[in-house]
């Protein structure tokens, strides 16, 4: 497991959420009125679940787990003990909204879009806590 590369994967994660909590608050209408702002959620989240799946992935290869969908690198995570079972159900959506956000860009969902913003950026900061306490444990052997 690359530490180094993960923990950079995670310094990039918060400098996305950071910039996505700027935005947080906005609604659906304004979005449809302003596409410079829909492109910024939209890419910013895309980029930002990307991370996560990046790192579970690295995690996963790690440990000898290949998985064929990207939802099931919560689940293989959780059942290795880097997340929560309870926390990859309900984090696990997120996999499917990445495919949404890069495959189906043109039919986005706005009110979707601005419910992840709103709801879910607290999800993402909370697999990255996970991921440094596992990081914590496997170092600490």
């Amino acid at each position: 497991m690359d530490i180094k590369l993960i923990m950079e994967k995670l310094k990039e994660l918060d400098r996305y959420l950071k910039q996505l909590k700027c935005y947080q608050g906005i609604t659906a209408a304004e979005l449809e009125l302003n596409l410079e702002k829909t492109w910024v959620v939209e890419r910013g989240l895309h980029l930002a679940i990307q991370i996560l799946l990046d790192i579970g992935n690295h995690l996963l290869a790690a440990e000898g787990v290949t998985v064929e969908r990207y939802v099931d690198i919560f689940i293989r995570l959780a059942e290795l003990g880097v997340i929560p079972v309870k926390f990859a159900e309900r984090i696990k959506g997120m996999a499917g909204f990445r495919n949404i956000l890069v495959h189906e860009y043109a039919r986005i969902d706005l009110d979707r879009l601005v419910e992840v913003l709103n709801t879910g950026l607290s999800d993402l900061r909370e697999y990255a806590g996970y991921i440094m306490a596992y990081i914590e444990r496997v170092e600490e052997g």
